[in-house]
């Protein structure tokens, strides 16, 4: 995340000298849990070396037939719901086209009329 504003209004990193411990390991371990290389830095690495031990003993945890029956049910719920909207989203889609078409039409018009003057 950047921490400083360039002279151009820009957003850019510190440098890594200029970062924090905290700023140093979080990064690492976003890399870490991203697959990346962590870091080189031997002050970190027995937190990340804890921290890789503990994602790899740590098993997801499986939901439950109820959540599942659950989430099933508002998924369902929530394309019936959706089924409704198309109606009048395709009318106020088609009145606001047919807007814009008189207008760019109105526009043509007029501008062909002041060109031939």
């Amino acid at each position: 995340m950047p921490h400083h504003i360039s002279a151009d209004g820009r957003p850019v990193d510190r440098p890594r000298a200029d970062r924090t411990p905290a700023e140093r390991l979080d990064r690492a371990l976003d890399s870490l849990l991203k697959g990346g290389l962590a870091t080189r830095e031997p002050e970190l690495r027995p937190l990340l070396d804890a921290a890789e031990q503990l994602r790899l003993a740590l098993a997801p945890v499986p939901v439950s037939a109820r959540f599942e029956a659950d989430l099933a049910r508002r998924v369902v719920a929530r394309r019936r719901m959706d089924l409704h909207v198309p109606t009048w989203l395709l009318l106020t889609g088609a009145v606001s086209s047919a807007a814009v078409g008189v207008g760019v039409t109105a526009y043509a018009v007029w501008r062909g009329s002041h060109r031939s003057s």
